[in-house]
C-alpha cells in the first residue's frame, strides 16, 4: 500500500513521463526510497537536470503520498500501479510502462497472463474478407489452446479478434485509447459489453477521458508490452497495426504477419514486415508451435521484475492442445 502511494505521487509529478520513472525506481530500489532522497541524489539519475530536479523537490515537499492516494481511491476505486500484485509482469519489462492503470472485468486475467501465453492480434480497421477470415482463424486456435488474445478494441482486425476469441471461449484483454468506462467506436459497444463480463479492459487513461488521436499510439505500446508475441493480420503500409509490431520488436517480443497478395493494398503493411524480418503466418498452427518455443516468464523472473513484491505467480504452464 505504502509504495503504492509513491508511485501514484511521482505519476503526477510534471516533467517524469514512464521511461524516467522507471529509470528513478531502479536507480533507488523503490520509490518510496526515491521520494527520500536529496535533490543531488535525485541528480544522479539520467535524465534529470537542474531544472527537473528542482522542481521535484519542491513537489514533493507540497505533497503527501499517503494522502494523495486515498483522495485519489476515492475517485479512481478501480487501478493499478507497478506496485500492485495484480501489474502484469510484461507489461512492467518495457521500457516506458504506464505507471498507473485503469482497469474493468474480470480481475483475474491479470494473473493470468503469469500463467499463461499472451499474443497481440492487430490490423488494419477495413480488413478484406481473406483479413476477416485469417484473424478469425488465428484467434480460434490461440482460444482453444488457452492462449489470451490482447487487442485495441478498434474496428475491423480488433474487432474480430475479441469477438472470435469469446466465441471461442477463449479470454481476451482489451486495451483503450480512452477511459476504461468509455465506449469508442460505438459500433463496438456490444463487445464492450461482453469483454466487460468475459474479459478485461485496460487503460492508462482515468475514467471520463475521451477518445483522442494522440492516446491511440501510446495505447499500442501497452499492446505490445502485454504480449509476448504480436501477430499482424492484414495493414496497408500505413497502418497503426505497424506501431504495435514495430514496438513489439523494440520490447523483445516476437512477430509474426500474414502474407497477402501483392495486389491487396491491405497487405502492403504485412509484405513489408516479413520482408524486414517478421516471421510469417503460414498456417493457423504457426502462432501456437511458435509460442512452445518462447521463454516463459516464471516466478523466480516475476518476482525480480516488479519492486517491492514477494511471488506473484506459480509455474508457467505448457502450451498444449485440449
Amino acid at each position: 500500500m505504502v509504495e503504492r502511494a509513491y508511485w501514484l505521487a511521482w505519476a503526477q509529478a510534471k516533467g517524469l513521463g514512464p521511461i524516467l520513472l522507471k529509470r528513478l525506481c531502479s536507480h533507488f530500489g523503490t520509490l518510496s526510497a526515491a521520494w527520500h532522497a536529496s535533490g543531488a541524489e535525485l541528480l544522479e539519475v539520467e535524465g534529470i537536470g537542474l531544472g527537473l530536479g528542482s522542481g521535484l523537490v519542491e513537489y514533493r515537499q507540497r505533497v503527501s503520498p499517503l494522502e494523495l492516494l486515498a483522495r485519489y481511491e476515492q475517485q479512481h476505486p478501480n487501478f493499478w500501479t507497478p506496485a500492485d500484485a495484480e501489474y502484469p509482469t510484461l507489461l512492467y519489462e518495457i521500457d516506458d510502462p504506464p505507471p498507473i492503470i485503469f482497469y474493468r472485468g474480470r480481475l483475474e486475467l491479470a494473473s493470468a497472463l503469469q500463467l499463461m501465453p499472451s499474443v497481440g492480434v492487430v490490423g488494419t480497421r477495413n480488413p478484406s474478407d481473406y483479413g476477416q477470415r485469417w484473424t478469425r482463424r488465428l484467434t480460434q486456435q490461440l482460444a482453444h489452446h488457452d492462449v489470451i488474445v490482447v487487442s485495441g478494441l478498434a474496428k475491423g482486425v480488433d474487432r474480430y479478434a475479441h469477438q472470435q476469441t469469446l466465441d471461442s471461449g477463449g479470454l481476451t484483454i482489451a486495451v483503450l485509447g480512452t477511459g476504461v468506462d468509455q465506449v469508442y467506436p460505438l459500433i463496438n459497444r456490444d463487445l464492450y459489453d461482453r469483454i466487460a463480463h468475459q474479459g478485461l479492459l485496460l487503460s492508462e487513461y482515468p475514467n471520463g477521458t475521451p477518445p483522442d488521436r494522440a492516446h491511440f499510439p501510446r495505447r499500442n505500446r501497452i499492446i505490445a508490452g502485454l504480449s509476448r508475441a504480436v501477430a499482424v493480420t492484414e495493414a496497408p503500409a500505413r497502418s497503426g497495426a505497424l506501431i504495435t509490431a514495430q514496438l513489439a520488436n523494440d520490447y523483445g517480443r516476437d512477430v509474426f504477419a500474414v502474407p497477402g497478395s501483392l495486389d491487396n493494398l491491405n497487405s502492403e503493411g504485412c509484405l513489408e514486415l516479413i520482408n524486414q524480418g517478421a516471421q510469417m503466418i503460414l498456417t493457423d498452427m504457426t502462432l501456437i508451435a511458435a509460442l512452445g518455443q518462447m521463454p516463459q516468464v516464471g516466478r523466480e523472473q516475476a518476482d525480480d521484475a516488479l519492486p517491492g513484491k514477494g511471488a506473484r505467480a506459480a509455474d508457467p504452464l505448457p502450451v498444449a492442445p485440449r
